[in-house]
Parts: C-alpha cells; structure tokens; sequence
C-alpha cells in the first residue's frame, strides 16, 4: 500500500502539531522525569491526511479513521495466540505448537516454553528463548511452547520518549491509543536506564499451578543497557483468555540479556504502534486442556 511519509508542511503540519498535543497533555499528568520529542515521526495513508486537514480532525480521529481500512496501520494483521492464560495458569505447560508453525503466524511477539521453560521473546522473526540460567539463545524450529501470541509486526504510529518507568510508559501509550478495545503490538527500542527482567524456572510433571511456581523465578537486573522491549496489550474483554493491558518482554541488543519485563526505566527509546484488529485463537487438543476446568473458578 502506498504511504506518505509526513513531513512538516501544510497538512503534514497540522497532524503533527495535533499529536504533538496529544502527547503534551499526557506529559502534563506525568511525572517531570518524563520528555517526549515533538518530532514525531507517522505513517499514514496519504488520503487520511488530506481528510484530516479539511475537517481539523484531531490526529487520533485520523487513526481511528486510517484504522478502518484492512491494510492501514497494520489492520490486516491479526494477533494469533496459543491456549489460553487460564490453561497456562493452571498449569498446563505442555507444548502444543512448535516453532516453525509459529514463525508461520508472525515474527513479533511472546510466550514461554514447554515446561515454563523461560521466556520466549519473538523480534524481527527472530525467535529468542531466555532460561532461568541466564542464557538467551535462538529457539530451534523443533522447540515447542504451551502459550504465545505472534503476529507480523507493522508499525503504524512512532515517537520518542525519554525519561519513562513502565507504569509511566503504559499510561502515555494508552492515552494516545484510539480505543482501548483493539489489540495492539508495540515495539520500543533504544536505551534503558534499567531493567529487570524474569525467567522461570523449567518445571516437571506434576505440573504445579503458576501462582505456586511464580517463586521460582530468577530476576536478572541491568543498567544503561540498549536493547528492545516487545509489549502486546490486550482489552479488558480478554480476561482469561491473555494478560490484560500492557505485558512486556524484552531482548537486549548484544544478545546477552532477556525475559519478562517486571521494570524498567527508559532512556531516549523509539516506540512503534501497531493496531490489531483480528484475533485467531489456536486451542490444544491434548487431554489436560481437554479436561481443565476453565474459565478459572472465582474464590
């Protein structure tokens, strides 16, 4: 699809200067610790610009707008998940998908391993895997995992940030979002003041439910270190069946670092938006999901 590159000139100007203010009214309930950089890059369909500009539409509208067609702003791609967060809640950990079909799917985004394994932490078709050992190495096509959501990454909105926690973080990204009932793939590369990081510990039949096996983990703390964070956010709606809101895991550059995002604190870092309006879930066949009481009763 042919896409303008916006520049800061008639039309291009007022979109900008439009997000500009968005994000100076979210900075404006934060914490001063936080900048954000008024070059703010986007890519959107030349038409939505020119109708943006001839009804003084907010930049948001022209997402919303931009967002209503099947290839604009990567509303083509659809997000595909395995299993559930109650099946892997109760502890399934057994895998059910390999590698190779999920690079199949997408070449951006999460998950675990057979077993609880570690991380899984999906980047540029990459499919990474970080252990409770502390090494981070590239999946084989033959691993297998019990839980994951892919899909191919495009963005559609970028900008800086500087100065942000990830609470700090979520909350502006949310107050630009165009509705907090899509999907979203959000990429943020660049430099981190700090953070800290998880993995699990790989787990044996029995399995034991995660809240039992969350103790086990193995928190790995860095500081002033480059690298990428990949965060899908879910709907409210999807209780249940994904993490609610923003869930992070990230890769450093130099490839020696990883996992799931419990902290952090950023540097100058690029975040890129990608809208997801499709949604395909792949549930397992084998006996354990067949028989798992779920949703997870409420105590």
């Amino acid at each position: 699809m042919s896409k303008q590159l916006l520049s800061e000139t008639g039309t291009n100007l007022h979109l900008r200067r439009s997000f500009a203010r968005q994000l100076s009214r979210a900075w404006d309930l934060r914490p001063q610790c936080m900048t954000f950089a008024l070059a703010t890059l986007l890519v959107v369909p030349a038409a939505v610009a020119q109708d943006a500009a001839q009804d003084s539409s907010s930049l948001l509208t022209a997402i919303r707008s931009a967002g209503k067609s099947p290839t604009a702003l990567g509303g083509g791609a659809a997000l595909f998940q395995v299993s559930t967060l109650d099946a892997l809640s109760s502890g399934l950990y057994d895998g059910s998908i390999t590698v190779g079909q999920l690079k199949a799917q997408g070449d951006f985004g999460l998950g675990t391993y057979e077993g609880l394994d570690g991380e899984m932490i999906v980047l540029g078709g990459v499919y990474y895997h970080m252990r409770s050992n502390g090494a981070l190495s590239v999946a084989a096509d033959t691993e297998v995992s019990p839980f994951a959501a892919v899909t191919r990454f495009k963005a559609g909105v970028t900008f800086t940030v500087t100065g942000a926690t990830m609470a700090q973080l979520s909350t502006l990204i949310d107050s630009v979002l165009p509705s907090k009932n899509f999907f979203y793939a959000i990429r943020i590369h660049g430099a981190f003041t700090a953070m800290t990081t998880r993995a699990i510990p790989i787990q044996n039949l029995p399995y034991l439910p995660l809240a039992q096996v969350l103790p086990t983990q193995v928190s790995f703390v860095s500081t002033n270190i480059v690298g990428t964070a990949v965060d899908i956010r879910s709907p409210a709606f999807i209780t249940g069946i994904n993490q609610v809101g923003h869930h992070y895991h990230f890769v450093s550059d130099d490839l020696k670092s990883g996992g799931h995002s419990l902290s952090f604190t950023t540097g100058a870092v690029t975040v890129e938006i990608q809208t997801l309006r499709r949604y395909s879930l792949w549930l397992p066949d084998d006996e354990p999901f067949v028989t798992v009481t779920l949703p997870i009763p409420v105590p």
